[in-house]
């Protein structure tokens, strides 16, 4: 299990008062309901290869922008450190590479954008195959040397790919993108049979929807059209023994319109 518990205390972070809790509500639900975000799917993969084709940053500058307001514990806060998210991410991170793909090899990350996570892995575990997995070519193409890189398609599987035995896969913030598309991938993944699956993503049916906070965090993640239905589908094929259900666990924490970070982890029987 990934221990969390000291990754965030009350002296990081200054709770917005209620007040400004109600306005920035407001003003998130405005800004969804203007229609201004780009929903997410298959129709994107131009978008993403711009995006990777444009970046010259070893850190996306989608993700982790300074001095914005993030979301702790269904409130929102402002942090103390201008970078703190990203500091937050790389503790958290390295808790999640050490607690799962110590033994594992090679690792795969599937959605791996420019291959900052698995460069993290490098650090960590040098003799380690890494092989990072795209559907942006722009991607592919910025990933390190030291990692191997393929274009793949989470709406196509290339079924071409198999996954070596004893191998591990982690996809973060990638599978949001499949909206309810995200089917032929896990298929894809019970077949191959990796020896554990770790999702870093937002899960939209975590949030507490009578909480105001948490309703922003909804609102915004059906507006992008990110995916859904992923947990009571792994709910059902464990219950039919085709899986395990190793961990699940919300994050608490996230950016100002979502939590990205929660974790789900599985493995095929």
């Amino acid at each position: 299990m990934v221990n969390t518990d000291k990754l965030l205390t009350p002296g990081d972070y200054k709770v917005l008062d209620p007040a400004q809790q109600e306005t920035l509500c407001k003003e998130i639900l405005a800004e969804v309901a203007s229609g201004q975000f780009k929903p997410a799917g298959e129709s994107s993969r131009e978008h993403w290869n711009e995006v990777w084709a444009a970046n010259t940053l070893d850190v996306p500058p989608y993700i982790f922008r300074p001095g914005r307001v993030l979301r702790v514990n269904g409130q929102f806060v402002r942090p103390r450190d201008p970078w703190f998210e990203l500091n937050w991410y790389k503790q958290f991170r390295a808790k999640v590479l050490r607690t799962y793909f110590r033994d594992v090899f090679p690792l795969y990350e599937f959605g791996c954008g420019n291959g900052w996570n698995l460069a993290a892995a490098h650090q960590l575990y040098p003799e380690k195959s890494l092989v990072g997995l795209d559907w942006a070519e722009a991607a592919v193409d910025r990933l390190p040397r030291d990692i191997h890189g393929r274009v793949f398609d989470f709406f196509q599987p290339d079924y071409d790919l198999k996954l070596v035995p004893g191998s591990g896969v982690l996809t973060v913030g990638a599978l949001e993108q499949t909206g309810t598309g995200w089917e032929p991938f896990l298929e894809y993944l019970l077949v191959n049979s990796p020896d554990v699956v770790v999702h870093v993503e937002p899960i939209v049916e975590w949030y507490d929807p009578a909480n105001p906070v948490d309703a922003t965090a909804i609102a915004y993640h059906r507006a992008r059209k990110y995916w859904e239905g992923f947990p009571a589908h792994m709910a059902a094929l464990a219950a039919h023994g085709t899986i395990e259900i190793l961990e699940q666990k919300r994050s608490y924490f996230g950016s100002k319109y979502l939590e990205g970070y929660s974790l789900f982890v599985w493995k095929p029987i």
